[in-house]
């Protein structure tokens, strides 16, 4: 038996995955590998047949791996709602825009703007501006990069705004968030976590540490709230 725990883990969360991991390992008695992806690529992944212990993705990535048999349905729980958020250079401002008005003025007054483009959070920036009227006024000087490269470009300054999730604004240095996107525009990005239909034991002690309403606070500061699935 193997005693090497598999975990499919989106790019947007990785940085709190991380800090977990040490607390993560002693409750399961497994090393942990973590699966680092897109959210649209983790399905396909495990889709493929990639071997993986738990799973983390978009919820509605998840039910579709339910459904498909390529995850056990059983096990699936809610993991954490992420915000999409706006980051910019640390220094320049420190306003927060939490308002459909000052988003719109935000995006309007930016010379460039980056997203993922393969993300879950470019595809749901893409909708949000055709939702709010600004496809021809502000998709034109947005740039869709691969994962991890919105905040980079930001924070080397070659980009003046990055759309991505919270947790993404949050965990790099040099980068702050410049707004939050409202509740009123479904941009929230929900994460779900399950097993595979063969994981490895320690797999659900694993799980439960990673539910555990224990975390609930310390998942918030990272820009992840719990939220119960539908």
């Amino acid at each position: 038996m193997s005693s090497e725990l598999r975990i499919f883990v989106p790019i947007a969360i990785r940085a709190t995955i991380n800090s977990l991991i040490p607390r993560l390992e002693t409750a399961s008695g497994l090393s942990v590998t973590q699966l680092i992806d897109l959210n649209p690529a983790i399905p396909e992944r495990i889709s493929a047949g990639e071997a993986y212990d738990i799973g983390l993705t978009n919820s509605s990535y998840a039910k579709a791996l339910i459904s498909a048999g390529h995850a056990d349905g059983a096990s699936h729980h809610s993991f954490g709602r992420v915000p999409l958020a706006v980051g910019r250079k640390a220094g320049t401002e420190n306003r927060i825009s939490k308002d459909l008005k000052g988003i719109k003025a935000l995006f309007h007054e930016a010379e460039s703007i980056a997203y993922t483009g393969a993300g879950t959070s470019g595809r749901t920036y893409v909708e949000v501006m055709e939702q709010l009227g600004l496809t021809n006024a502000i998709v034109p000087k947005s740039q869709a990069m691969g994962g991890g490269e919105p905040v980079a470009s930001v924070a080397a300054g070659e980009t003046e705004l990055a759309v991505a999730p919270l947790t993404t604004v949050l965990a790099t240095p040099g980068i702050v968030p410049a707004a939050i996107f409202p509740e009123e525009l479904g941009a929230n990005i929900d994460m779900s976590i399950f097993l595979s239909t063969t994981p490895q034991t320690g797999a659900a002690t694993a799980l439960a540490f990673l539910t555990a309403d224990e975390l609930n606070d310390e998942l918030a500061a990272a820009g992840i709230l719990r939220f119960e699935l539908n």
